[in-house]
């Protein structure tokens, strides 16, 4: 007997011993400890509520006449506890299990286990598991809607996944399996999975092999449904193919649209020529002037959409060669300073005697873009020049103008982007300029960019490699 109290003592089971009405009469240490017994014979209803003392009443006199054993659990002081009643003769053993932390860990592995489903359904991701020794496979939920098909339907000794597999992806699948179990590495890849209704879906496979021991061997792996998302892509890239040629047929709209304007407005600029040589009044000579001004301006307009849709429609290709960087800079220089003779602007250039290899054209068409933005916004000064490095030449241009905003930097290249923080900004062109000196740009492979502080004028550059 004190061997078998000594046992009980050391038990972390609550154990003690009732008769019929429910009276504590012995007890074990632990339960000595809850329940505060200390030798006094307790009543049930004095330790617990009146939902559990009405159930331990019940099951004691139960047990006591039928000579049977009870089980149930019960919450108690927020803890859980499986607790077995166990009769002999008029008394009965009552043993209460501690088992809070496996409660506890149960509902954690629930909570883990509906979150892991949740993101299986939403990643549209099913697990399996084929076990080598038994022959068997298992599935997750996920798999059965993947595959179209019904759990009921399916016995763990039939290999769905073989069966349903597109005839052509099958072999490539099988290789890839036997070399998982080869080589102890995974494998993945993309097969096709034809549904009982006939509906091919197109789903990403990976797989992996363990070997636990001669016992527990098994292929592991995830099939992951991509046919929305390949429906998606497929889609997106019609659009993009669609919006392409739309744009291409856009911009050689404006090209032939543009070219054919051409010839009506340099006639008009002739014509306007002749009445400025005529004998004019004064009023005459300042409106004739005017329209010389407008139709100079609606020729420059013409000629930047004509550069931009020929850009835009892949029409123009570098003819690269050699050539003296002074050579455009010159040329550049004696026609604006042929048209500011009368002008404010001081226009100054550093000879530049360089041998680059590029498209000339193109080039001096960036230049004369960057100039011509130049002339818009200077006060009295601009200035051309270059600056060699290492493996690259950087021609500027220099004004003393307005500036530009540091938010704006980044928007300044966009086609028909104008500052709106300039009054009128609309009249000095269309916002094509830069636009199309960016295009140019990268056609050539070259940098173009722009250092600017607003209020105290900009800096556009050019850079083009010379270790080509």
């Amino acid at each position: 007997m004190q061997y078998e109290k000594f046992l009980n003592d050391v038990s972390e089971d609550i154990l003690f011993v009732t008769d019929e009405k429910g009276i504590i009469t012995d007890a074990n240490r632990q339960a000595r400890k809850i329940f505060e017994v200390n030798g006094k014979k307790l009543k049930i209803e004095k330790i617990f509520d009146n939902q559990h003392q009405h159930l331990f009443l019940q099951y004691v006199t139960e047990s006591i006449l039928k000579q049977v054993e009870r089980q149930f659990s019960i919450i108690y002081h927020s803890k859980y506890y499986n607790v077995k009643i166990v009769p002999y003769q008029k008394q009965v053993a009552i043993c209460m299990r501690d088992v809070t932390d496996n409660q506890n860990l149960r509902h954690t592995l629930s909570e883990m286990m509906q979150r892991l489903t949740f993101a299986s359904k939403i990643a549209k991701i099913g697990y399996w598991e084929l076990d080598l020794v038994a022959k068997e496979i298992s599935w997750s939920s996920e798999m059965f809607r993947i595959f179209g098909i019904d759990d009921k339907e399916i016995s763990s000794k039939k290999n769905i996944i073989r069966e349903q597999m597109h005839k052509d992806d099958l072999p490539r699948y099988k290789k890839n399996l036997r070399k998982i179990i080869k080589t102890g590495q995974p494998e993945e890849g993309f097969v096709r999975i034809i549904r009982p209704n006939g509906n091919i879906i197109y789903c990403r496979y990976m797989a992996d092999y363990f070997n636990y021991d001669k016992y527990n061997r098994k292929i592991v792996g995830i099939f992951q449904d991509l046919t929305e998302l390949l429906e998606i892509q497929h889609a997106l890239e019609a659009a993009k193919e669609s919006a392409e040629r739309l744009n291409i047929e856009k911009s050689y709209f404006l090209a032939q649209a543009s070219h054919d304007l051409q010839q009506p407005v340099s006639a008009m600029g002739l014509f306007i020529n002749n009445l400025l040589n005529a004998n004019l009044t004064g009023k005459q000579q300042i409106l004739v002037e005017r329209i010389y001004d407008s139709a100079q301006a609606l020729h420059h307009l013409l000629n930047n959409l004509l550069d931009i849709s020929n850009l835009d429609a892949r029409g123009t290709k570098a003819k690269f060669k050699e050539f003296d960087l002074y050579n455009i800079i010159s040329r550049i220089e004696k026609e604006i300073r042929y048209k500011l003779r009368n002008g404010k602007i001081k226009f100054k250039t550093v000879n530049c005697h360089q041998k680059i290899i590029s498209d000339e054209f193109l080039v001096e068409r960036i230049l004369r873009n960057l100039i011509s933005n130049a002339l818009k916004y200077a006060k009295d000064k601009i200035l051309i020049g270059c600056r060699k490095s290492k493996d690259s030449i950087r021609i500027v241009v220099l004004d003393n103008g307005i500036g530009i905003d540091k938010h704006e930097l980044s928007l300044i290249f966009d086609p028909y982007y104008q500052s709106p923080k300039i009054p009128d900004n609309h009249r000095k062109g269309s916002g094509l300029g830069l636009a199309i000196a960016k295009k140019t740009a990268d056609i050539l492979g070259a940098e173009i960019g722009v250092v600017s502080q607003e209020g105290k004028g900009s800096n556009f550059y050019l850079e083009i490699k010379t270790n080509i």
